[in-house]
C-alpha cells in the first residue's frame, strides 16, 4: 500500500528546509488538486504532515496542520514563481521543494535527496522530477531569477545528481514517492515499473553509476 492512516511516524527533517508548491492551475485534474481528499485527508496535508516546518506556497488560504503558509500574488506564472517567494523563509544550505503533484511522498525520499552534496539532486524515471528534488539554497538564490522553469537551473549546476529508480529503492521499496498525479485517473496506484539508473553530472559531463 502506498499510504496508510497510522504509521511509525517519522523523524523530523534537521538538515533541509522544505517547500511544497501548492498553486498550481490544476487543469488536466478538473479541480484543486491540492483539496482533493483519500480517506478524508487532503492530498496535500498528506505531504505536509511527513515533515516538521514546511513552507507551503499557495495562491488562495489553505488549512495547513503545521509549517508557514505562503500566499502568492499577482499572475501564475508556475513553479519558479512559488520557489521564488518560499526561497525568502529558507533558513538552512539545502532545500528540498515539492507539490501537491507527488501525495505519496515519504520523508524517507526527501532526507536520501537531500544527504547527497551536490547542487542540485532530483529523481528520473521517465524523464526528469525536478518538483522531486534536493536543491542547495545558494545555486537557487543565484540563479532563480534567470530561469523560467526548474529543470534550467541545471545548466547553473556544477554537480547534478539524478537519482535513477534502482537506487530510489534504497529509500522507498514500493516507489510510491514516484506516483505523479496529474488527474483523478492518476490515483489509480500502479507500480512504478520503470527502471532507470543513476546519473552524475560534473561540468556537464554524464556519468553513470552502478546503482
Amino acid at each position: 500500500m502506498c499510504f496508510t492512516e497510522k504509521g511509525k511516524r517519522l523523524s523530523y527533517n534537521y538538515f533541509y528546509d522544505v517547500i511544497i508548491l501548492a498553486g498550481g492551475l490544476s487543469k488536466r485534474f478538473g479541480s484543486d488538486k491540492c483539496c482533493f481528499k483519500i480517506n478524508s485527508k487532503t492530498l496535500l496535508e498528506r505531504i505536509v504532515e511527513q515533515f516538521d516546518n514546511p513552507i507551503v506556497v499557495s495562491r488562495s488560504p489553505r488549512e495547513i496542520s503545521r509549517g508557514i503558509l505562503i500566499i502568492e500574488k499577482g499572475d501564475y506564472l508556475g513553479p519558479v514563481k512559488g520557489v521564488k517567494e518560499g526561497l525568502k523563509y529558507v533558513k538552512r544550505d539545502k532545500v528540498f521543494i515539492t507539490g501537491c503533484d507527488f501525495p505519496f511522498l515519504s520523508k524517507n525520499v526527501a532526507d536520501y535527496l537531500c544527504s547527497k552534496d551536490f547542487d542540485i539532486v532530483i529523481t528520473i524515471n521517465e524523464e526528469l522530477q525536478p518538483l522531486l528534488g534536493c536543491y542547495s539554497s545558494k545555486l537557487l538564490r543565484e540563479n532563480i531569477n534567470k530561469v523560467k522553469r526548474l529543470i534550467d537551473l541545471l545548466k547553473y549546476s556544477n554537480q547534478t545528481y539524478l537519482v535513477g529508480t534502482n537506487e530510489l529503492l534504497r529509500a522507498d521499496p514500493m516507489l510510491c514517492s514516484l506516483i505523479n498525479v496529474n488527474s483523478i485517473t492518476d490515483l489509480i496506484l500502479r507500480p512504478i515499473r520503470i527502471k532507470s539508473i543513476s546519473k552524475i553530472i560534473i561540468d556537464n559531463i554524464y556519468n553513470t553509476i552502478s546503482i
